[in-house]
């Protein structure tokens, strides 16, 4: 059995790549590679509590290779809490073509057929601002530099996720980001469960023995104006409260990478980078690996959680979120990405995203608080942040947030 359909040569436009995209295909498109996997060899709910995924995974690509895959793959989530339980599968075939072919000019976003049901957010506003408060008192009585609260938005659709348009949208709207669809156990078979998003941020990337991740935190609105955009762009690389927030997670990563790499090229401050709806503080970090066997799911579960979607001190703040946040983020704030036979791989943070049950859409966003962050502009993030998911999945109606 072969695993693998041959490399594409010649870029393909997103609307021919998303050609051979159906219900159960797997997607994770990046600035580097366009991956698009079919079917299930093998498949796996394992979690980290004990340490024992990567050793897992190690077990199902061996598994996959003693079948008779050629060069198997693993696509997985790992939970934001990862001693929940992570997923992981082995595609039957796939393809790994060049960099997607995008317009000169953006594209419209596409109206899809979904129509909402219902919807409900949770906490909603007040209560949002209300958690923002109380774990404010929190960090200060426990010595907590750094957390993220979170929110999320639940919407019941009238009909089954229009799966094509939302990702053309966000392939679209996304061009320097990791678009990913992850199909998950549950569902009718033309109609599975889905885990979905557009995040700006890689985790980690892992070529060779060549390591990058590009943390982001520090937030700000964009605008049509362009004046008032670069004011709002500026206003955010001049901000304390951004920069130090920012801080944290980059000596944090540093902290974690030198456990494998002699030497790293480390920024000496943030840059600007953005999306269509927000911009952000930005720093890229590489580095050289000191073993070359170690795979990009090792160092993605070394990293994963980081500050910039928990928090620090790492397990304090996820113990603080936990007991205050009146839902279960589950894969929201993880890990979604691929890791091949070789050890190559690449890993982002599963942010912007959207988990899809049976016409019912889940979609999650947070903002990192520190001391002097105000409940009402993190109140204000969080909706930006959504909004860039629901303006993806096409829908004529405004949602309040």
């Amino acid at each position: 059995m072969n695993s693998r359909i041959a490399d594409h040569v010649r870029p393909a436009t997103i609307e021919e790549w998303l050609q051979h995209y159906q219900a159960d295909s797997s997607v994770f498109a990046s600035p580097t590679v366009s991956l698009m996997a079919h079917g299930t060899a093998l498949e796996r709910h394992t979690h980290n509590a004990q340490g024992q995924l990567l050793s897992d995974a190690q077990d199902l690509l061996s598994e996959a290779a003693q079948q008779g895959l050629h060069a198997p793959l693993l696509l997985g989530v790992i939970p934001f809490n990862p001693a929940r339980n992570a997923y992981m599968r082995v595609p039957t075939t796939y393809q790994r073509d060049p960099v997607l072919r995008r317009p000169v000019q953006r594209p419209p976003l596409a109206r899809s057929r979904n129509t909402i049901a219902s919807q409900q957010l949770l906490p909603d506003g007040q209560g949002y601002e209300d958690s923002v408060s109380h774990i404010l008192a929190t960090m200060r009585e426990q010595n907590i530099s750094k957390t993220v609260m979170a929110r999320t938005v639940t919407i019941t659709l009238s009909e089954a996720l229009d799966r094509q348009t939302v990702l053309s949208n966000m392939l679209h709207s996304n061009p320097a980001g990791y678009t990913y669809a992850l199909p998950l156990p549950g569902g009718a078979a033309h109609d599975p469960d889905l885990f979905f998003g557009a995040s700006p941020e890689l985790l980690v990337r892992r070529q060779g023995d060549l390591v990058t991740v590009n943390p982001l935190a520090g937030t700000a609105p964009r605008f049509a104006d362009p004046q008032r955009d670069q004011a709002s762009a500026q206003t955010l690389m001049a901000s304390s409260k951004d920069r130090r927030e920012h801080a944290y997670v980059i000596q944090d990563v540093v902290r974690i990478l030198s456990r494998f790499c002699d030497t790293l090229d480390v920024p000496e401050g943030p840059s600007l980078t953005s999306t269509a709806n927000l911009w952000h503080l930005s720093t890229r970090i590489s580095g050289r690996l000191r073993d070359p066997g170690v795979s990009s799911l090792e160092l993605a579960l070394a990293m994963h959680p980081t500050p910039a979607v928990c928090g620090l001190p790492t397990q304090p703040a996820m113990q603080a979120i936990e007991a205050t946040e009146v839902f279960d983020r589950g894969y929201f704030a993880g890990a979604i990405g691929w890791n091949d036979h070789e050890g190559n791989g690449e890993w982002a943070v599963a942010i912007r995203c959207g988990h899809y049950t049976q016409q019912g859409l889940t979609l999650s966003a947070g903002a990192g608080i520190v001391e002097g962050s105000v409940p009402a502009l993190e109140r204000q993030e969080t909706g930006n942040k959504l909004m860039t998911l629901i303006n993806s999945l096409g829908l004529a109606q405004n949602i309040a947030l």
